[in-house]
């Protein structure tokens, strides 16, 4: 089935009944359809295709990572980022889940309810602020709440290249159609829900993407250090 040709009604229904049969689960059930209807497209393309497109969306960003990274001074943080994507726990899953329109982690956690590709590379790349949790505090106080997990503060090199991660995922999506206000728009829509990031590794992420948009260009990494130590003067400590 050609992948570059939208389904038609029959066949998208037979790869849909062919997906569920492939996936005999029951966590399956009450699933939303669109993660069904990805899934089907994913079913529809060939694994090697799966695996080209995969290998080539990883090579793009990390090069437009590897780009920003060097414009702001710290090439060898860009040379080194997400490597483990190349590791058979996060390649082969994401090939597995690959549809070409949202991220395979994601349609990963609507059909399995988890992601090992996800956890593998969080627990392995230090520029997500979600490496940096601990059941202890920044000054090493055990946590006394029951599930909760203290965010920590994202040192400078790693806070920089999260920046640089967000810039370059949201180019190597939008395409064309990038600009600094949409990536403006993504920050302030995921700050909607609950992010567990340490007040001023937020807050430098705040200013960071509140330069570019006013700029319309990435020169505010340029000042990065100056606005991450800015940052770092907590305004009301009590809050932190």
């Amino acid at each position: 089935m050609s992948s570059n040709k939208t389904l038609s009604r029959r066949a998208f229904v037979k790869v849909a009944r062919s997906a569920l049969r492939a996936r005999r689960d029951p966590r399956l059930k009450g699933k939303r359809r669109h993660a069904i209807a990805l899934y089907a497209l994913v079913l529809s393309r060939s694994l090697p295709e799966r695996f080209a497109r995969h290998f080539a969306t990883v090579v793009i960003h990390k090069t437009y990572v590897f780009l920003y990274c060097a414009y702001a001074g710290r090439p060898f943080r860009g040379f080194m980022h997400d490597w483990s994507k190349f590791s058979p726990s996060e390649f082969l899953s994401s090939v597995k889940y690959y549809s070409g329109r949202n991220s395979p982690v994601g349609l990963e956690r609507e059909i399995e309810g988890r992601s090992f590709a996800w956890l593998h590379h969080k627990g392995r790349n230090k520029h997500h602020f979600e490496y940096w949790q601990d059941v202890v505090d920044e000054n090493g106080r055990f946590c006394t709440i029951p599930n909760a997990i203290y965010p920590l503060p994202m040192p400078f090199p790693f806070a920089l290249e999260m920046i640089c991660d967000v810039i370059a995922a949201s180019r190597a999506y939008n395409g064309k159609r990038f600009h600094y206000d949409l990536l403006m728009k993504w920050w302030n829509n995921h700050c909607r829900r609950p992010v567990n990031m340490h007040p001023r590794t937020r807050r430098f992420a705040q200013e960071m993407y509140e330069q570019m948009q006013r700029d319309g260009n990435c020169s505010a990494l340029r000042r990065a250090r100056e606005i991450y130590d800015r940052a770092q003067i907590d305004p009301d400590p009590e809050k932190d």
